[in-house]
């Protein structure tokens, strides 16, 4: 009598790994929806696991708390297609640091940051109004921009390897940080009406007269 053949454990793991990064994308991509839809309070858990297709245990399991996922979902949409991989390692940040003088650097970069901007800065938005009534929310809100300032930095010291700057190190970054800043984005695209292809011109204009020499 022969044993019957059970299933590799390696291929039960792989299926496993697959279904759990399936749950993880769907609830993402629900939890996007809702809170720029909705807002921070109207989008509660039990929405999103719903439009998710999964349990709320699922995503306090997934995730912790409501919390953990929006910062997960703003992480989500900073990293775009490549969720595994930190924006300053992917292809397009690492093309702005390795390009061979600052002026090609800056053009670089306002195509690169823009198509951030255009995924992240409506959940910026919605961090930032929370972050008006709620501590937590706040907390978040200042260490997401500080990040922001961390990446810029990396960008400022790379221009500083081809030469001097207009202005000091601090300055460059902080002008970075202000220029390129989700909120202002969404004003000049919201408000004034500029399209992104338009804001990505005025962002290099904008970046070259005030930094470069």
């Amino acid at each position: 009598m022969t044993n019957p053949v059970k299933p590799k454990r390696g291929y039960r793991s792989v299926r496993r790994s697959a279904q759990a990064s399936d749950t993880r994308a769907a609830v993402l991509s629900a939890a996007h929806d809702l809170f720029i839809r909705e807002g921070w309070q109207k989008a509660t858990i039990a929405a999103i696991a719903r439009q998710a297709g999964v349990s709320v245990e699922t995503i306090y399991a997934g995730f912790g708390s409501k919390l953990a996922l929006l910062e997960a979902v703003v992480v989500a949409s900073v990293r775009g297609l490549q969720p595994g991989t930190a924006l300053m390692d992917q292809a397009g940040p690492r093309a702005v640091l390795e390009a061979p003088d600052q002026r090609s650097q800056i053009a670089l970069f306002a195509k690169d940051i823009v198509e951030v901007l255009r995924s992240v800065a409506p959940l910026m938005a919605v961090v930032r109004a929370a972050a008006e009534s709620e501590p937590e929310l706040k907390e978040l809100y200042v260490g997401l921009h500080r990040g922001r300032t961390r990446n810029l930095a990396m960008f400022v010291d790379a221009m500083l390897r081809h030469g001097s700057l207009r202005t000091d190190r601090d300055i460059a970054i902080a002008s970075l940080d202000r220029l390129s800043s989700p909120e202002l984005f969404l004003v000049v695209t919201n408000v004034e009406g500029l399209s992104p292809a338009q804001y990505v011109t005025w962002l290099a204009d904008a970046l070259a007269a005030l930094l470069l020499r």
